[in-house]
């Protein structure tokens, strides 16, 4: 197959119109201060469509098998989570260690309930088997993101220091906390965004991007989807809803 017919079937299953293979996203060469420039109007025009975007999220998450929760505020969201942690089969529960925990004390929360908290960091003098021990042993992982991108119903996470890809995918349950500033309406605003953060960062982009889009799926050689074998069998996404909070 070609590239240019694959990139048409793409295009077709993601509902956009077809369009030419060269330069599909502009000039590698392309200056800085345009990146900055598209970036910048992006940026105005997701805070602009906010509302939509938020909502389209929801619905295209809802269909890749999210379990939604459109929470009015922390404390919706908290009980939402409790909920979950209490009704795992293992009463054990990792977490990323993100600002997000910051304005939401999950790790309070939980030990309420008598639910045991690991945070996966080695700042708190935990070593690497120790943390991959805690993951393996949890019913439930979670994390905040740092982009959702409400085309797909994805999540995306970026590796740093406290977000480790065992706390969304050892546990059989990932709970996935968005904010709306979070949010971006495509793919190409994604790669838009993390290209001027490579410019005007440390020219590192990491080793990976890791895109959450519902329960982990594998097709045998028959076809036959099942889930959660390479991954969580539930994910669910809390939507810090700051407009029903106010």
């Amino acid at each position: 197959m070609k590239a240019a017919d694959f990139l048409d079937m793409v295009q077709a299953a993601l509902g956009k119109p077809s369009r030419e293979l060269t330069e599909p996203y502009g000039p590698l060469d392309e200056e800085l201060d345009s990146i900055r420039e598209r970036a910048a109007a992006a940026t105005e025009r997701l805070q602009r469509e906010r509302c939509e975007l938020w909502e389209q999220l929801s619905g295209t998450a809802t269909k890749r098998g999210w379990n939604v929760c459109r929470a009015a505020g922390v404390e919706e969201g908290l009980a939402y989570i409790c909920n979950v942690a209490s009704s795992a089969e293992f009463p054990r529960v990792v977490r990323s260690d993100q600002d997000v925990f910051d304005e939401m004390p999950v790790d309070a929360a939980l030990g309420a309930q008598g639910v045991q908290t690991a945070v996966m960091s080695q700042s708190g003098g935990s070593t690497r088997e120790e943390l991959k021990s805690a993951a393996a042993m949890a019913g439930v992982g979670i994390t905040g993101v740092d982009y959702a991108v409400a085309e797909t119903g994805s999540v995306v996470l970026l590796p740093r220091a406290g977000v480790a890809r065992l706390v969304s995918l050892a546990p059989p349950s990932h709970i996935a906390i968005v904010r709306p500033q979070e949010l971006v309406a495509t793919l190409d605003d994604l790669f838009l965004l993390r290209r001027l953060a490579y410019y005007e960062g440390d020219k590192n982009m990491g080793s990976y991007l890791n895109f959450i889009t519902g329960p982990s799926r594998t097709a045998d050689i028959e076809q036959k989807i099942v889930i959660g074998v390479h991954g969580p069998k539930e994910v669910h996404l809390v939507m810090l809803d700051e407009e029903r909070a106010g």
